[in-house]
């Protein structure tokens, strides 16, 4: 079928070892839902020639730099077990810095007070991790805002503080860091079969999410990679050689260990290291048609490809290229591959258990520690934006090494019931006042959060950068907090309880 269907299009993200190395699925949980919109592009700069060539058109055009962009967006939502970081993790984790996952649950120790949760071990626990006090007469979100030997220092005020026993939940914690930002492969299989466009060394430079009551949590994350592949063939230690006959001899050849971009460039590899061993000339050619591979030669007068019984035929290559390698292809001087490129991954998808977020019910606190009622918000937007660099490099194929971090921003939006008598956010925007904010969204069963479907974004310091009257029916506040760090303490985290 020479059409594809884009809905059946399947995504995937994998967290890479070293930056720029693509990695594909290697399993269901590393797929995540697409919807529509999601966009995955490739960009090559153009070097302009300014040579005159007896004429007063331009001279040919050449290739510089290459890079990738791609956004995608996505229900906001937790795994679904408590515990288990979602699959979109890769990508909070890459535009964060770091994570801790806390597959644990913790128990609170006696003396725990409205400010503080005591514990038996603080060491287990960190700034900025959210708690999920799981206290008889009702569940709590709190952020650790400071770990005091094993005293933990809530951002917010708690009406019961827990008794001794209480479980904290477990929390999945992504933290903000000035450098060391994961890198991810993304691959996307058009039609599921159709075609296949991945990108490697990718980062992500912006998070946006937004909150708008009695609507879905969504997030839509921004990224930009250094390599793009089409059709991408890997080579690796179990598939890199080619053993043939021609006229010369017997002939083992190596084929370089990569990730080849397109079918194209691995053909020219391969007819490149027949051709450095041999006297004889070879065809070795894509079909863009079918999708077959073929070998010929127009000098040798025997030619024979040994998938089967070759010296190196438990490495051969026969197979990638869609060859039976059950048998040797013998006695003619052009064979066709059996089969086509297969573009399909060869893996079933497995998508988180939880529902998708809905926001109601939830809390929005703004200000000190005594602030704990609730903000009466219309829409909350939360945007994380990480500034990147690229360290070129003569070395690199794509003139690219690596896109690291130079610069991040935290900007909270929030649209509000103005309420009556309430100066305290213009307050502190005129005194330019260190505050905190703090959004918990997700299901709760008997009016308890239920563990393991719950999000959490804690804003430890901000300050209020705009406060705008507005609103058509009701009178609302247009407040907008601009996070930052100290020497001490950072801006934001994210949290999935």
């Amino acid at each position: 079928m020479s059409v594809g269907l884009q809905r059946a299009s399947i995504f995937a993200l994998k967290k890479e070892t070293n930056a720029g190395d693509y990695l594909p699925p290697s399993s269901g949980s590393e797929f995540v839902p697409l919807r529509p919109g999601n966009t995955l592009n490739f960009t090559a700069e153009q070097l302009d020639s300014d040579e005159l060539l007896n004429d007063i058109g331009a001279a040919k055009s050449f290739v510089g730099k290459e890079s990738s962009e791609g956004s995608h967006s996505a229900y906001l939502r937790h795994s679904g077990i408590e515990g288990q970081e979602p699959q979109l993790g890769v990508m909070f984790e890459s535009v964060m810095g770091t994570k801790t996952v806390n597959s644990t649950q913790y128990t609170s120790a006696s003396g725990s007070d409205s400010e503080k949760v005591v514990v038996t071990t603080g060491s287990n626990f960190y700034p900025g991790q959210a708690l999920l006090i799981k206290e008889g007469s009702g569940y709590v979100i709190r952020n650790i805002k400071e770990v005091d030997g094993n005293d933990l220092m809530l951002n917010f005020n708690v009406q019961n503080p827990p008794a001794s026993g209480i479980g904290l939940g477990k929390a999945i914690t992504y933290i903000p860091a000035p450098q060391g930002h994961p890198t991810f492969s993304a691959t996307k299989y058009l039609g599921n079969g159709h075609a296949i466009e991945a990108t490697s060394g990718n980062t992500v430079s912006e998070l946006s999410l937004t909150a708008d009551a009695n609507g879905f949590g969504e997030v839509e994350f921004s990224y930009a990679g250094t390599k793009y592949f089409f059709n991408p063939m890997i080579v690796d230690s179990t598939n890199n050689y080619l053993d043939f006959v021609d006229d010369a001899g017997t002939h083992s050849v190596f084929v370089a260990e990569k990730v080849y971009k397109t079918p194209i460039e691995i053909v020219d590899a391969i007819k490149s290291a027949m051709e450095a061993v041999s006297s004889e000339e070879f065809i070795v050619r894509y079909d863009k048609g079918n999708g077959t591979f073929t070998f010929a030669t127009n000098t040798s007068t025997v030619f024979s490809l040994l998938w089967n019984t070759g010296t190196n035929a438990a490495n051969t290559i026969g197979e990638l290229l869609g060859f039976d390698t059950a048998a040797d292809d013998t006695g003619l001087t052009v064979y066709v591959s059996d089969d086509e490129l297969n573009l399909e991954p060869g893996i079933t998808p497995v998508y988180d258990s939880a529902d998708a977020i809905i926001i109601k019910g939830a809390e929005l606190f703004i200000g000190s520690f005594d602030d704990d009622l609730c903000v009466c918000a219309q829409t909350v937007s939360l945007t994380i934006s990480k500034e990147t660099q690229d360290v070129d490099c003569i070395c690199e194929e794509t003139g690219v090494k690596e896109k690291i971090a130079v610069a991040r921003s935290v900007e909270m939006s929030v649209t509000a019931v103005l309420n009556k008598h309430d100066a305290t956010l213009l307050d502190a925007l005129l005194k330019n006042s260190g505050i905190s904010a703090m959004l918990n969204a997700g299901p709760k069963t008997g009016g308890n959060w239920v563990p393991g479907k719950c999000f959490n974004v804690y804003l430890q310091n901000c300050t209020v950068s705009s406060y705008t009257t507005t609103g058509d029916s009701f009178i609302q506040a247009e407040i907008t907090l601009r996070g930052f760090v100290t020497s001490s303490s950072k801006d934001v985290y994210l949290n999935f309880v």
